[in-house]
């Protein structure tokens, strides 16, 4: 269940959002600002439309940032834009370009955007997995690891597959040594080089 905070009535300064809570920009914040840049934290971006109470609704995700990110909101006038955050996050308001490893909310848009019009099932939920491995994940040992709270069906909502489908396939790469889940009760998802390698993170922009 989502928490929702107030959003402020001014975005001139630093916003912060506590773990675990979401926080509301409607049509009169949008308007008013151009871009945000994460500064801390890890925050789920998703939308629904203006006329909807999204809080009742399934979230359309439309993409994961982290500090060094970036938040346009140019193209996000007609939606009522939710901000959660999965680690206490912060955010400034910026008009400086994108640093050169960060991401972009666009970035996310397009690339789940492109995993979606994959045909294979296996071949959108490994893409799927690359891409927040390479995105969000870290290298240790002999694992590439992933902390993020998100379950088989919150993940199959992101390629465009069931749940049953999602968790089928992870017990197939589990039986192969490729996955580990849940390691040590800490939401923690372990994916062995070899499936990293099994397809682009993404496929290939025009």
């Amino acid at each position: 269940m989502t928490t929702r905070e107030s959003a402020p009535r001014e975005l001139s300064g630093a916003i912060t959002i506590r773990e675990g809570f979401t926080l509301l920009l409607d049509h009169r914040q949008l308007e008013r600002h151009r871009c945000l840049t994460i500064t801390a934290g890890l925050l789920r971006v998703w939308a629904a439309p203006c006329e909807e109470e999204a809080l009742q609704r399934q979230p359309v995700t439309l993409g994961f940032l982290k500090a060094g990110d970036q938040l346009p909101l140019d193209q996000l006038r007609r939606t009522q834009l939710h901000l959660q955050a999965l680690t206490s996050a912060r955010l400034m308001e910026s008009r400086q370009g994108l640093a050169a490893d960060g991401n972009s909310l666009h970035d996310w848009t397009l690339d789940m955007l492109l995993i979606r019009n994959l045909s294979d099932a296996e071949q959108r939920i490994s893409a799927l997995l690359q891409l927040l491995v390479t995105r969000l994940g870290h290298r240790c040992g002999p694992w590439y690891e992933l902390q993020l709270p998100l379950n088989h069906a919150e993940l199959a909502a992101l390629c465009g597959h069931s749940r049953v489908t999602v968790t089928r396939q992870f017990s197939r790469w589990r039986d192969r040594g490729l996955l580990e889940q849940d390691c040590a009760g800490q939401r923690l998802l372990r994916v062995a080089p070899a499936l990293m390698g099994r397809a682009p993170a993404a496929p290939p922009r025009p």
